[in-house]
């Protein structure tokens, strides 16, 4: 079954995030097989669910890891997005809006077939909510 998510038609098996709530520091998707290599026909997409207000000072972070079991732990190095809040200002995400969206790129090794992804925060972004999901490019 799929649902629409303003211009996606989203799989519900290669969904990552459903309005996940950013409660704690390090919190985690779903785990979703995508197939394996995609000669960059599929990427993940991430969207604020509710506005995200990333307070002053504030850090938060999305990272992916793949794997060739449920249990991927590779991130190739790399950070899907990254937000600082300067000293003076909050940083406003609002609902709706496309936070991040990354290729999943055919170098990957072909039985990299999962990928998860990790949110991380030193800020309290409990009352916020984000959806991921991979689609095809």
């Amino acid at each position: 079954m799929g649902y629409k998510n303003k211009a996606y038609v989203i799989d519900e098996n290669l969904v990552l995030s459903k309005a996940q709530a950013l409660v704690g520091a390090d919190i985690y998707s779903a785990v979703v097989n995508y197939g394996g290599n995609s000669l960059g026909y599929m990427k993940i997409v991430v969207k604020a669910h509710t506005e995200i207000v990333i307070p002053v000072e504030g850090t938060f972070a999305i990272v992916a890891s793949y794997g060739n079991t449920s249990s991927p732990t590779d991130t190739l190095g790399k950070v899907l997005y990254e937000a600082i809040a300067p000293e003076d200002d909050d940083i406003t995400i609002p609902a709706g809006e496309t936070i991040c969206e990354e290729i999943i790129s055919n170098s990957l090794p072909d039985n990299y077939k999962y990928v998860k992804l990790s949110y991380t925060t030193d800020a309290d972004l409990s009352d916020y909510k984000v959806d991921a999901f991979v689609v095809m490019a």
